[in-house]
């Protein structure tokens, strides 16, 4: 069905006035929603525009072409502040790159505290942070958390450090993890992957 004929129907059943205004009362507030995020976090805005850094909010960083990694210590400074959900999951977001590794601590401590577990807010964009940053320095603070089921979902975006890991514990979690009830499959993915990476790199030696 097109617009314009699921608007014709609309108007044949006498609802097309009801569902108009109520688009517009749902845009209204999402425009208010808008605002709100773009105010609450101005004071961070501005400090990366001073850095020469065009951008209007900190979602203008994520999966950013640019090189921002001058920048880290101000959104590090900006992460644990009182900013609303959406804000701070910027934050968060916009900090999952290996540059972040300068502030692991910070990010740790931001996941552990985040109290919202849902994979669509601040927890799962820490969890992505801490996926990207972390290096085989500090895989002994990502095993207890991947094995702690509480965190349900919000354990998927740090299994690529182990994926990329050199460390033989690495490996040795993965397996365990293969039958969790949550993660299981994301885990064998993984696996799978280091397989076939791992016959890759069997063939070129052998050539």
């Amino acid at each position: 069905m097109t617009l314009d004929e699921h608007e014709a129907q609309l108007k044949a059943e006498g609802r097309y006035e009801a569902v108009k205004a109520r688009h517009q009362r749902q845009e209204a507030e999402r425009q208010k929603r808008v605002a709100q995020w773009r105010k609450a976090e101005k004071p961070l805005v501005d400090e990366l525009n001073a850095k020469g850094l065009a951008v209007a909010t900190v979602w203008d960083l994520v999966n950013s072409k640019i090189r921002y990694s001058a920048v880290i210590p101000i959104l590090l400074s900006h992460l644990t502040r009182p900013y609303p959900e959406r804000v701070r999951e910027g934050i968060a977001r916009s900090l999952a790159v290996p540059e972040s590794i300068v502030g692991w601590k910070i990010l740790l401590n931001a996941f552990r505290d985040e109290k919202n577990y849902s994979t669509t807010g601040p927890k799962w964009a820490l969890a992505l942070a801490l996926g990207a940053a972390g290096t085989d320095d500090v895989l002994d603070d990502i095993f207890p958390l991947l094995q702690d089921k509480d965190l349900g979902r919000n354990r998927v975006p740090l299994l690529p450090m182990l994926g990329r890991s050199r460390n033989p514990q690495a490996r040795v979690v993965l397996n365990a993890l293969q039958d969790d009830e949550t993660i299981g499959n994301e885990v064998k993915k993984v696996l799978r992957r280091l397989r076939a990476n791992k016959k890759v790199s069997i063939s070129t030696l052998s050539k």
